[in-house]
């Protein structure tokens, strides 16, 4: 019981480090067009500790699903938002497991890497679907916000963050796994 608690506690602080900089995009929409990028400085911590202490698995799916609940309680979900997180959640899930059976650093830093992609999935409509997708910001946020959005929607600006954040994921990761020490106490056999 108290373990369970601790995994969700951790769980539920990696999704308000991600939520926390999409809100930001209230502010400004480069926060919520290009929020991938400070959310994978953000979230490492709490994403590193669920995974050091927890070698089991199942915490990156748990972490994409709370974070897919809680955007849709806030009203930010959307099908491709969902698409995002079950993918990723799952996609990281088999890094987890491929890289030392959830139990070594290097699946760790591969999922983390797969996992800081996810608010990606929220902004990806703009390319996909723009005219529908600006006319929903123009309604939800005015057309000085929509204006200033479109202004940062080329593709060279989109694979420049896609791959800055990815870049910045893995090396957080990294300097966080250089102290990788984990807890025998903790330890489950997952075979």
């Amino acid at each position: 019981m108290n373990k369970a608690i601790i995994v969700i506690g951790l769980a539920l602080l990696y999704v308000v480090a991600v939520c926390a900089v999409e809100l930001m995009g209230f502010y400004h929409p480069f926060f919520w067009t290009y929020c991938a990028v400070f959310a994978s400085i953000t979230a490492a911590w709490p994403y590193f500790k669920l995974c050091q202490r927890y070698p089991v698995p199942g915490i990156a799916i748990l972490c994409a699903i709370l974070l897919l609940i809680v955007n849709f309680l806030l009203g930010q979900g959307h099908e491709y938002y969902a698409a995002g997180c079950l993918l990723c959640g799952t996609v990281a899930e088999i890094l987890r497991k491929q890289f030392g059976n959830y139990r070594d650093a290097k699946g760790v830093i591969a999922s983390y890497a797969v996992m800081s992609l996810i608010p990606f999935s929220k902004s990806i409509a703009l390319w996909i679907d723009y005219e529908t997708a600006m006319n929903l910001i123009i309604s939800d946020m005015g057309d000085i916000y929509a204006a200033v959005m479109g202004r940062m929607l080329s593709r060279y600006m989109f694979m420049s963050m896609f791959a800055l954040t990815i870049v910045l994921a893995v090396a957080i990761m990294w300097l966080l796994t250089r102290h990788w020490y984990p807890r025998d106490r903790y330890e489950i056999d997952v075979d």
